[in-house]
């Protein structure tokens, strides 16, 4: 039996690109709007180009799904709301989302525009599908680094329709949880804005030494190509196969997606005989490339993920330099491949920034002179303005001839099947001929003319001629199957007539193909006219609830540790509640010793929960913001110690934890990883039954406020944000042994990246060797202690990650607790600032905010 073939999904950043992938071969397409896309650089559609694509794909049979999957602030959701009611209303297939807030407000109000969760959302496991599904999300799209058997494990667990990456750029950081551009530059990757810091130049260094690496592009992933494996990839039933590039030419979409094409419908027809033939596999190279890998769907990668030489294209090799002539500034190249005017090359180890490297090839040399073009072993001279060593690769990273032929045969027709369909004609003396057209899809069209059919007085119009002219249809997107054609005795028919009806008929089967997926308006006002209603009920409850209790809440001090030596300095400066987190990160071990009772698992839970409730405060355990299904048990054991030691319950960081959570009746805070950005995903997450929610570090302090009014939230106030949470160990790729096995080497010592600025940023590794990124200097807001209260905010949180020593957190937390008492008790801001705790700070987002 042959398996399920699985729908091709391609990006489009425009109108061009768009056509590129519905010409070479598509089942659907995802595109994003001017707003609220998370490829914000690509140039995108307007309304009229966005109506105008989903009529053009559906006429097709092509389905268009519309990415909407950023994360809102308060003063966008209502119009994020009504792009997705004209976006319902205009036909668009899909949505792919990311904002908890609009998926609810989605489903509350516009309950038959199809759902699909953005992989911006990290979801990783089977519960966290669990939970949007039953938000109302018909398909996932599940984070890159779960493998093919999590991916199946899932599939059968959920039922749920997925949706994976097989080609194209793949991000170090698990999507939905990177910082990087953020909080460097004020661009953010959550909102469709990232610069891409992690393609430039890093040093690592251990206890203060530089390690030594190839290649300093340390963060800098290979691109996704899973030609090799798409076998199996189709043989675990996964419902869509996306290719990555909405950044990416009409030429590399309509290329990519033609031997995709090609490569799955081969697997289809004959799975035994499967291959991948070498140009198809040259041709993706040369289209783009940073270096290829599988990513994780079979292993692992480890060391073999990273393209740490180069971060740009580097196309094919097609020379070598042999020299390079100072006087004529040019190098000269033995060829391993033809290169052309107009094709672009990188020369690797040039004398310049890697940037510039790469130069378009405008004249050309050999013996014979100036030449167009020259083949393999020929030598040349191609003008360089810098100096390139002799043996140095010289990379063809543009082939003209291939962009060429790509953009003509896009333009010159389609590459897609004609649609067949099935004509029925019948014919009678005096009376309309009456012509049905129907197509495979069920879209049907029966006319008749207003010429009335003469009998024929002379030569008759024979049945054959009838057949011939009905069938031609041109350059239209149909192709005639089936014809019937019934004439009831000797008939004259003017080819005209026929052709007039054929081509009316034609155009009603077009229309009816696209207006089918029509929806009716609906009245947006309605929907916020509502919410404000509903807002303003619950406010006047709230009100009524705080006069009735007369007392004010007083704000908390939260305070995360990783160590009992941590706890204890937190509880000594006068925290209120400690998220406690022993176990989650590698501390450096120490060998030929046995771990003493007290320092076992169990006993320090029980300890921390014992020197918690002597001091009168509250304990939560963290739970990890990564967590596989097949390490679900670890969630599971932390819930039975709170059980076990009647902790006050857990903080949570992904949904299918918190979802666990909630079903096993452990009271649950939501943390700042779940990315609340607005009132609405913060009511969401507050009616699945969290205590309080931390909100998102990339918010302002005025922004806060609107959140924060909603219910107990919480906001970091001091810490090194995480800005990086991987699947890829850097200390293991680069310190383990020959083949890139990690041997721990984050036991050995402290690790910390460095950037071309000289900013340091701390790496830690945590229980399943994954790589933290922290932020090169800690947020302190000491001095904004009274502005953050008056946000509304039911509690400050100090985060000491990366902070080993406890009278350092008994320090910082005993200046908040100071500040906090001090602005109670008297209205005023307290002497103390951030020098008091060192140098070195920055007040994070709160008052630059985020693009």
């Amino acid at each position: 039996m042959k398996p399920e073939k699985p729908e091709l999904l391609a990006p489009a950043g425009g109108m061009e690109a768009f056509v590129a992938a519905v010409e070479n071969g598509a089942d659907a397409v995802y595109l994003g709007a001017r707003a609220f896309s998370a490829r914000r650089y690509a140039s995108n559609f307007s309304e009229e180009e966005l109506e105008e694509a989903i009529d053009y794909a559906h006429l097709r049979g092509v389905k268009v799904y519309v990415t909407v999957n950023t994360l809102l602030k308060e003063k966008e959701v209502e119009n994020a709301l009504k792009l997705l009611s004209w976006l319902r209303q205009i036909g668009t297939d899909a949505i792919i989302i990311q904002d908890l807030g609009l998926i609810s407000l989605a489903r509350k109000y516009l309950p038959d525009l199809p759902l699909h969760a953005s992989t911006q959302m990290t979801l990783h496991n089977s519960e966290g599908v669990e939970f949007v599904k039953k938000l109302g999300i018909e398909r996932v799209v599940l984070s890159r680094e779960c493998s093919l058997e999590e991916i199946e494990q899932m599939r059968k667990k959920t039922g749920t329709e997925i949706e994976v990456f097989i080609h194209g750029a793949l991000c170090i950081s698990y999507s939905g949880q990177c910082l990087l551009s953020s909080l460097i530059g004020g661009r953010s990757g959550n909102r469709g804005f990232c610069a891409q810091p992690c393609r430039k130049k890093y040093r690592l260094y251990c206890e203060g030494k530089l390690i030594k690496t190839t290649g300093s592009y340390l963060l800098s992933p290979k691109d996704l190509n899973t030609t090799s494996g798409l076998g199996a990839l189709i043989e675990a039933g996964i419902e869509s196969f996306k290719i990555e590039g909405r950044m990416k030419r009409p030429e590399y979409v309509a290329g990519v997606v033609r031997i995709y094409r090609r490569l799955i419908d081969r697997y289809i027809e004959n799975p035994a005989e499967y291959y991948v033939s070498e140009e198809e596999q040259e041709t993706l190279t040369q289209l783009f490339n940073r270096g290829f890998t599988q990513g994780y769907f079979f292993k692992n990668p480890r060391w073999e993920l990273m393209s740490r030489e180069n971060p740009h294209n580097r196309g094919v090799p097609a020379g070598t330099v042999i020299g390079y002539d100072r006087r004529s500034t040019r190098i000269r190249v033995k060829l391993s491949k033809p290169l052309r005017l107009g094709d672009g090359i990188m020369v690797e180890n040039a004398e310049t920034r890697p940037e510039d490297k790469g130069k378009i090839i405008s004249s050309m040399y050999t013996g014979k002179g100036q030449v167009y073009s020259a083949g393999p072993g020929d030598m040349v001279e191609i003008p360089f303005d810098s100096r390139a060593p002799s043996g140095s690769t010289v990379y063809r990273t543009h082939d003209k001839k291939l962009m060429d032929s790509l953009k003509k045969e896009s333009e010159s027709g389609s590459l897609r099947p004609k649609i067949p369909v099935f004509i029925i004609a019948i014919i009678a003396p005096g009376r309309p001929i009456r012509l049905e057209v129907k197509d495979r899809d069920s879209n049907a069209v029966a006319i008749e003319s207003e010429y009335l059919v003469e009998k024929a007085k002379k030569q008759p119009t024979s049945k054959s001629q009838i057949e011939k002219q009905l069938s031609k249809l041109g350059n239209t997107i149909f192709e005639a199957a089936e014809l019937h054609v019934t004439v009831d005795g000797d008939i004259f028919v003017p080819m005209g007539q026929l052709n007039e009806l054929r081509t009316k008929a034609i155009e009603q089967l077009e229309n009816l193909r696209i207006f089918r997926w029509k929806r009716k308006p609906l009245d947006t006002q309605q929907f916020f006219e509502s919410e404000e209603k509903e807002s303003r009920e619950k406010a006047g409850q709230e009100t009524e609830k705080t006069i009735l209790e007369s007392l004010p809440i007083r704000p908390m001090l939260s305070v995360s540790v990783y160590s009992l030596e941590g706890l204890e300095g937190a509880l000594a400066g006068g925290a209120d509640r400690i998220y406690f987190g022993e176990g989650l990160f590698r501390r450096p071990e120490t060998s030929g010793k046995k771990e003493s009772p007290a320092k076992r698992p169990e006993a320090v839970f029980e300890n921390a929960v014992a020197e918690a409730q002597k001091a009168g405060k509250k304990i939560y355990f963290i739970t990890p913001k990564l967590v596989k299904d097949s390490r679900m048990e670890s969630v599971e054991k932390i819930f039975s110690r709170v059980r076990e030691t009647e902790a006050d319950g857990v903080l949570v960081s992904n949904l299918g934890t918190m979802g666990l959570a909630k079903a096993g009746k452990i009271p649950f805070i939501v943390d700042s990883p779940l990315n609340i950005f607005n009132s609405h995903t913060f009511a969401l997450l507050l009616q699945e039954g969290a205590q309080m929610a931390v909100i998102s570090p990339e918010l302002t302090l005025e922004e806060l406020k609107s959140v924060a009014s909603h219910g107990p939230a919480e906001c970091i106030v001091y810490g090194r944000l995480e800005l990086i949470e991987s699947e890829h160990c850097l200390t293991g790729g680069l310190l383990g042994n020959n083949k890139g096995q990690c041997s721990a080497p984050c036991r050995s010592g402290k690790f910390k990246l460095v950037d071309e600025k000289n900013y340091e940023f701390p790496l830690l590794m945590d229980y399943e060797c994954r790589m933290h990124l922290l932020n090169s200097r800690s947020l302190c807001m000491l001095e904004y202690v009274p502005e953050i209260l008056e946000s509304g905010v039911s509690s400050l949180r100090i985060e000491t990650l990366g902070m080993e020593n406890p009278d350092e957190i008994r320090k910082v937390t005993r200046a908040y607790r100071k500040a906090i008492d001090i602005y109670l008790e008297s209205g005023k801001k307290g002497k103390d600032n951030c020098e008091k705790l060192g140098k070195g700070f920055t007040t994070g987002h709160y008052f630059r905010g985020v693009q």
